[in-house]
Formats: structure tokens, C-alpha cells, sequence
């Protein structure tokens, strides 16, 4: 909904910081910026419109009757519940989430966070008693970040914002933009910034009398498993709570767009959303390769949406579907320094946010201010059953696990390769390490499949920089048992999902994703594994969910869509401006250091003729991306004027 910043200070508040928050905060779809200050504290605040409520909304909220004052971001999907427990007027359903926030600090103050649904960061300065409260939301959507100074204590809702406080040094922290390149864990209060945090999802920090106390008021629940008598039983509770998850989604400011594909999450969450919008009608947007540029499919994906999306629209005539095919070149393409200005952050798959940029850009051209999505839906109603087979192993039922390999393979039409499909799911977890690095090194020689083998960095600073503590956890999460599996992978969502919050920025309107919702994610990590992958059949759950709305070919796909497939050509329309950046990079002491510029220069001068290349895309085109962040960094992070 909003963004926000915040300073306290030991000393007078310096003179020209609102002006230099409200610039930092700048982004398409944002409200005139609002100012609030008391001697050594200062808040600013910037409205987004997405929700009837908002237009009552104004913040910083500060009363008269209360000492307290708060700046809010976010969307309450349990307001009716909260209303009800904090006994407010029957006028109370009408106030903006912010003054609904504001009334659940007044009450239960940091234990308050816990109790809101939704995705949401806030901050609250208590005057009686001088601390300050901030919080994330239990999944994290919603991005905070921090900085502790001497003398000082800054937040905000994008790291731009706290680079424009005086005294924050934008210096790179090495070992995350390490981590992060090299696609390994980061730590989930991590920023590419050495002196910036990031306050974790699920958690509350307290500041008071110049310490600051974390805790986590939600985390992945370890394993309950729920037991119901029938299957049924467990799917009629996933729909039920589906169902009711994106029915709370559906406050909507302006016209209602949702993001469809033709996987099974987006798909649902469109044709589900459509029975409860008025009028029954929803703008569905879909996202396909330039004209003439398509890919054929592989064995595993489909390249284009189109038929799948026509045929749920077929079913489900209220979806108003508009397609757009890509264009061979986006602002996103190439104004990599907008990006950085913008959000703070280099993106990991920055060619898909220019392959989606004509889609999203209509959808603000057109007023819209929500796009539903179904990102989250990988670790919640359609996991895939990854784990499953190794967890079989784990109880000693061999059999078992083997049938299941099998059954696997013959589904997913690799039953020419079961020994292969048998040791990579049943038996290369537990193999010893000197046999696993062996095959490790034969697959890298053919694919480049792993993660050492992709990464950009300069051979001598992944030697030296400590990247083993991730690649020991890649390797603990390999054989653990499904349910461990989707947790740990969703840990990590959590420290990715503040890119959730900081597209915004970007295009102008928030994402809203039901699969998101902590009722459903807490339901989905109790059940049994079996009701993920069973008789070869992955994504079990989602399909039986599903299967009462969308079209049995899209229930029954085994391929995955692919975005942006014809990346090597949108490269190659692009490659003299990546020449271009990398003669730049060689005369960037960060970059020098940090990045395998060499081979980047051979990947460049030796351009592929196949269709695909990962190689070109994630060692190069990413490489370069976050070459050019380096840049940033050195510049002193300056923002446009």
C-alpha cells in the first residue's frame, strides 16, 4: 500500500531529510508525501491507493488521546476479526488498515503484529514511554529495513531511503552479494549493504533506551502432521481455505487484474477470484515470447500460455483475458540504474521483469492498482513432493521409495532413464560426498548444472569468502524428508519475498497472492507427504483441489511453463549494450575483484547459435546486472534528480 521512513536521533533531525525521504521513497502510484516530526524524531510517508479503505487513510496517524504515532504498510486480510476483538465502532469497518493497525498496537503493543493477517510492515514510536516498535508481517511480504548508528536509528520501507540518511555508508557486504549471486542461502536479516538489515519476516523489534530486542512471533511450524479419515477429507479443507483465502484478497481500488498462466496456482487463483468480484468479470494478463521468437516445447515445458489460458477462460467465461507478447526490447532491458534507484537492490531475473514490462505497464496504464498472483503456491497447495521419496529412505521403507521413483519416471515420461531418475531421487542424497562431487563435476561438464559452475564470481573470492555454509545446507536439504523440505525452502522464500514488496516500485501496483495466506500456509505444512506425491503423480493436492474449477488438461499437465524462453535472443537484440557494460566493469575496482569479468569477455565473443544458452543468461546477462549494482555502490548510490 505505502512506503515509509523513519529516523531517531540523539540529535536535532537534520533539515533537509523529509525533502531527501520523500525523493528516496519516489515511485510511480504514490501519494504526495506526508511529514511528521517531535524533537529527534522524524516520520515520512507516502500513500498507495489499492483498497476502497485507503482513501480515509492518513499517516503518519498521530491522536491527541493516545502517545502514540505510527506509519503503516499493508493489507489486513482478518479486519472483520480484529474489529470484533478490540471492540471498535460499527464505523471502525470502514477506516483504513493503518487505523485499524494503529488501534492493535494501542492494545496489545508488540504483541499486536501477531494477531493481523495480511502482509503488512509498520513502525510505532510510543511517547509515554519512548521506544519504537517495528514488525513484519508472519510470511513476509512487506519489506523494513533498519540501521543502528551511533547516535542514531533509521528505518524504511526500501534501502534507498536509509542511503539518503546522513552517516549511512552504502558499502557492499560482500558475503551476501556473494551468497546471492551464487544462488546460495542468505541470512534472513541480510541486505547487499554492509551496514543495513533487514528485519526478518514473522518478527517484532522493540528499540528501547537505545537497544534494540528482536523476537519472532511466527515461524514454519514444526511438523504436526494433521490426520483426517479420508483424502477428501483434506482436500475439501484445502479448498474451503483457499477459497477463503482469496476472498479476502478482493478489497480492489480501480479494476480488478490478475496475473494467469497455465500452471495450476494463478489459474486457480483467477477463476476463483472471478465468482466474487462484482459483475462476475476479472482481466486476466498473460505473458508470451515476441512474435516469432518462440522456443519448441522441451520435454518437461511448454513455451507458450496460450492454449492452456484460452481453454480455462473457455471454462470460466467471466475471465477477460488479454495477451501480450513481449517486447523484443523494455526500459528494463537496459535502464538497470533506474531499477537501483528505485528499489535498492539488484534482481535476480531482471530479463523477466523486462520480458513481463509491456504487461505490467498496461495494467498501470489502465488504473489498475492490484495484480492477483499465485506465487507462493510452490511450498504451499501445489508443492511438488520433493523430499518425499528420500524421506521414504530416511524410515527404511526402500520399497516403497523405489516404486514411487518408478511410478515417477513413468509419468513423467523419463522412463527411459529410471536409473537416472532412481539416483537422483532415491539414492544420490545419501551417497557419500567424494561420489557426489564426481557426478556433480560429469553433469557440470555437460549442462552446467551447478551452483559453482554458474556463479560469476572471480574463481579466488569464492575460495575465499565463506560460501560453504550454504553449499553444506543445499546439501542437508537434498536428503531430507518432504515436509522438512518445503519448510526449509520457504525459509528461504521468506529472505526473497522483500523483492515481493520492492516491485512496487517498479510498476507502479501491488501483488497480491492468496497462496500467501499463514492460514493456508500452517494447513498445508501439517499435511501428510503422500498427499503431495503419490502413484508417481506430483503436485497431487493442487490437482485434486483444482480439479472442481479448471479444465482436466490443465489438471493433468506434467509440463511447466517457461518465462521469457526465447531469453538468448532478447540478448542478442541487447548484446551491444552488454558489451558495452562490461568494458565499464573492467574499470570498476568492485567489479574487478568480485566478478569473473575474463570469462564474462569469452561468453560475449563467443556468442551461441543454439536457442538457449544458461550459461549466457546467468552467468553473463546476471553477472552483468549486478556488475552494473556494483557500479551503483561505488557512485555513492545517487539517485536521479
Amino acid at each position: 500500500m505505502s512506503a515509509f521512513a523513519g529516523l531517531l536521533s540523539a540529535e536535532a533531525i537534520p533539515a533537509q531529510l523529509p525533502e531527501h525521504f520523500a525523493a528516496a521513497l519516489h515511485a510511480p502510484g504514490l501519494e504526495t508525501p506526508r511529514h511528521w516530526s517531535i524533537p529527534g524524531l522524524h516520520f515520512t510517508h507516502r500513500l498507495r491507493i489499492t483498497a476502497p479503505e485507503d482513501h480515509q487513510d492518513h499517516q503518519p496517524i498521530i491522536r491527541n488521546d493516545v502517545p502514540l504515532a505510527l506509519v503503516f504498510d499493508g493489507y489486513l486480510i482478518n479486519r472483520n476479526e480484529l474489529i470484533e476483538a478490540l471492540n471498535l465502532p460499527r464505523q471502525a469497518r470502514a477506516w483504513a488498515d493503518s487505523a485499524i493497525a494503529f488501534e492493535a498496537i494501542t492494545r496489545w503493543g508488540a504483541g499486536g503484529p501477531e494477531r493481523m493477517l495480511g502482509d503488512f510492515a509498520l513502525a510505532a514510536w510510543n511517547l509515554a514511554d519512548r521506544s519504537l516498535i517495528l514488525a513484519r508481517d508472519a510470511v513476509g511480504q512487506r519489506p523494513l529495513y533498519y540501521h543502528e548508528g551511533n547516535g542514531f536509528f533509521a528505518f524504511a520501507t526500501n534501502p534507498t531511503a536509509l542511503l539518503a540518511v546522513p552517516g549511512i555508508n552504502p558499502e557492499l557486504d560482500e558475503d551476501y552479494f556473494v551468497a546471492q549471486l551464487s544462488d546460495l542461502p542468505v541470512p534472513d536479516n541480510g541486505t547487499p549493504y554492509k551496514h543495513l538489515r533487514l528485519l526478518p519476516a514473522g518478527s517484532v523489534a522493540v528499540l528501547s533506551s537505545g537497544h534494540l530486542k528482536q523476537r519472532f512471533y511466527w515461524t514454519p511450524e514444526q511438523r504436526t502432521e494433521l490426520r483426517l479419515p479420508r483424502d477428501e477429507d483434506y482436500v475439501e479443507a484445502a479448498r474451503e481455505l483457499f477459497e477463503r483465502a482469496v476472498k479476502d484478497c478482493l478489497r480492489i481500488e480501480g479494476p480488478a487484474f490478475s496475473s494467469l498462466t497455465g500452471g495450476l496456482d494463478s489459474s486457480a487463483v483467477s477463476v476463483t477470484a472471478v465468482k466474487h468480484l462484482p459483475g462476475n468479470t476479472l482481466t486476466t494478463i498473460t505473458c508470451l515470447p515476441a512474435v516469432n521468437t518462440e522456443p519448441p516445447d522441451s520435454d518437461h515445458h511448454y513455451m507458450s500460455e496460450r492454449r492452456y489460458v484460452a481453454s480455462i477462460c473457455a471454462q470460466a467465461p467471466g475471465l477477460q483475458p488479454l495477451f501480450f507478447n513481449a517486447p523484443l526490447q523494455h526500459r528494463w532491458d537496459t535502464d538497470w540504474l533506474q531499477m537501483f534507484q528505485l528499489t535498492g537492490v539488484p534482481w535476480r531475473n531482471v530479463m523477466n521483469m523486462a520480458w513481463m514490462g509491456s504487461a505490467r505497464d498496461h495494467i498501470r496504464h489502465k488504473g489498475g492498482r492490484v495484480l492477483l498472483a499465485g506465487a507462493l503456491g510452490n511450498v504451499t497447495l501445489s508443492w511438488d513432493g520433493q523430499g518425499t521419496l528420500t524421506g521414504l529412505m530416511r524410515e527404511g521403507r526402500w520399497l516403497k521409495a523405489f516404486q514411487e521413483s518408478y511410478a515417477l519416471a513413468r509419468t513423467s515420461g523419463q522412463k527411459a532413464n529410471l536409473a537416472r531418475q532412481m539416483w537422483r531421487t532415491t539414492l544420490a542424497p545419501f551417497a557419500p560426498d567424494i561420489l557426489q562431487r564426481w557426478i556433480a563435476k560429469l553433469q557440470a561438464r555437460s549442462n552446467a548444472s551447478y551452483w559453482g559452475h554458474q556463479s560469476p564470481i572471480e574463481p579466488s573470492i569464492k575460495a575465499r569468502i565463506r560460501t560453504e555454509d550454504g553449499v553444506r545446507r543445499r546439501k542437508k536439504m537434498a536428503s531430507m524428508a518432504s515436509w522438512q523440505l518445503r519448510q526449509a525452502w520457504f525459509r528461504e522464500r521468506q529472505s526473497a519475498l522483500q523483492a515481493t514488496g520492492l516491485v512496487r516500485a517498479l510498476h507502479g501496483f501491488e501483488v497480491r497472492d492468496p497462496m500467501a495466506d499463514r492460514r493456508l500456509l500452517e494447513f498445508c505444512f501439517s499435511l501428510p507427504d503422500s498427499l503431495y506425491l503419490q502413484g508417481g503423480v506430483s503436485r497431487l493436492l493442487a490437482r485434486r483441489v483444482t480439479a472442481d474449477r479448471l479444465p482436466s488438461e490443465v489438471v493433468n499437465n506434467r509440463k511447466r511453463g517457461m518465462q521469457c524462453p526465447e531469453y538468448l535472443h532478447r540478448m542478442s537484440e541487447v548484446r551491444p549494450f552488454l558489451g558495452n557494460r562490461l568494458e565499464e566493469l573492467e574499470a570498476s575496482a568492485l567489479a574487478q575483484r568480485l566478478l569473473d569479468l575474463k570469462r564474462m569477455r569469452s561468453l560475449l565473443s563467443n556468442w551461441p547459435n543454439q536457442l538457449a544458452s544458461p550459461e549466457h543468461l546467468i552467468f553473463l546477462h546476471r553477472g552483468l546486472h549486478f556488475g552494473v549494482f556494483l557500479q551503483w555502490i561505488e557512485s555513492g548510490c545517487q539517485l536521479k534528480n
